[in-house]
């Protein structure tokens, strides 16, 4: 599987298991502090699947950001700074998968770090997204591992260490 983002674990997703329960968005919204960064929505009006940031290796929205609110870490995930982020969703319209949107009630961009807060400190910690998941639908796998050809959807990925 080619790398993505320059991250060395992706998560992905089986659709046909998911039961949409949307505990991943709960998990993620409660885990960032009431703030909705998983998005949830509905595919082909048959089921429904979170969206969650590629962390793109040339990413447009760092590229498009005007304030440099967007950057990428020293663990290759793209973040976004609270203090720098005005709201002017020029990383949102950039973003070629959909999956920035804005926050009402900050007037900011929700962002997707995969669980930075609790990965880095913790390398055996998963994502919450893929940590309660009932149904087993969400999984973190290595860019190692061999995926099936057919069932899985690449969501996302993640640094596990910095070191190379």
């Amino acid at each position: 599987m080619p790398r993505v983002g320059g991250v060395d674990k992706q998560i992905v997703m089986q659709p046909d298991r998911c039961i949409g329960c949307a505990s991943c968005a709960a998990a993620c919204y409660y885990g960032h502090l009431d703030t909705p960064v998983l998005g949830y929505e509905a595919v082909e009006c048959s089921s429904a699947m979170p969206m969650v940031c590629r962390h793109c290796e040339e990413a447009p929205c760092v590229a498009a950001c005007p304030r440099e609110a967007m950057y990428r870490d020293d663990a290759g995930i793209v973040r976004r700074s609270n203090l720098r982020c005005t709201g002017c969703l020029s990383c949102v319209l950039a973003c070629p998968f959909g999956v920035l949107d804005q926050e009402f009630t900050r007037g900011q961009v929700a962002k997707c770090d995969l669980c930075a807060d609790r990965c880095t400190q913790d390398r055996a910690k998963l994502p919450r997204c893929v940590s309660v998941c009932p149904s087993g639908a969400l999984k973190l796998l290595e860019l190692e591992e061999e995926l099936p050809r057919e069932g899985y959807v690449l969501l996302s990925g993640r640094v596990v260490s910095s070191a190379r």
